[in-house]
């Protein structure tokens, strides 16, 4: 294997791990959406919501409490909605966005691990296809759950942005990825087949 072909790889699998932790942070923390209030010209965070679970703030920053979705699907008690309907499709929006965007945390691991499989250079050719089908996979996935969780949320805290940046450096581990398969994968040789001639 030519060092083209390391470097790219060496790339791919490094933002991979990147975006993977990026993602796995922004998932797990609550500041997907906040509300703040503001007095005596002081900007407050009283609530924080993401898929998953809402807290809720005393003035001075300390939490009063956090309730999961999970154990309580009334949710327009607790959680900061900006969403037309009711709590039943509320719930079925964030209960989507939860799923698809672990999926696509799942996938971003998958495909830079395939990616790091690429290095020997000795596999079948059909092995250096999975790491950028991995990594579409994910950037899919990732889209998908941040539009079915943008029906209730809005993204206007770091949390977001921290996943949101997940998916654009899965995009660029994508090419890298997709540029080392194509160099490696070689399109297997038409083979020629004898057709016995018909006799009459």
């Amino acid at each position: 294997m030519n060092a083209l072909n390391i470097t790219f790889i060496s790339i791919s699998v490094i933002f991979g791990g990147i975006a993977l932790v990026l993602a796995c942070v922004g998932i797990g923390t609550p500041n997907w959406q906040s509300t703040k209030v503001t007095v005596n010209e002081q900007t407050y965070t009283v609530r924080t919501a993401n898929f998953f679970y809402a807290c809720q703030f005393y003035l001075n920053d300390s939490t009063t409490n956090c309730i999961q979705r999970s154990s309580n699907r009334n949710i327009n008690q607790y959680y900061p909605i900006d969403a037309r309907g009711n709590q039943t499709e509320w719930n079925q929006h964030l209960d989507s966005a939860a799923g698809l965007s672990i999926v696509g945390i799942i996938f971003i691991f998958l495909g830079t691990v395939t990616t790091l499989v690429m290095l020997p250079g000795t596999w079948a050719v059909w092995i250096y296809l999975i790491g950028p089908i991995c990594f579409f996979l994910a950037c899919l996935f990732m889209l998908a759950g941040m539009a079915e969780g943008a029906y209730v949320l809005y993204y206007n805290d770091y949390a977001a942005n921290l996943y949101q940046t997940a998916h654009l450096i899965t995009i660029f581990s994508f090419l890298m990825s997709s540029i080392t398969a194509g160099r490696l994968y070689t399109i297997p040789e038409v083979r020629e087949f004898s057709i016995a001639e018909r006799q009459q």
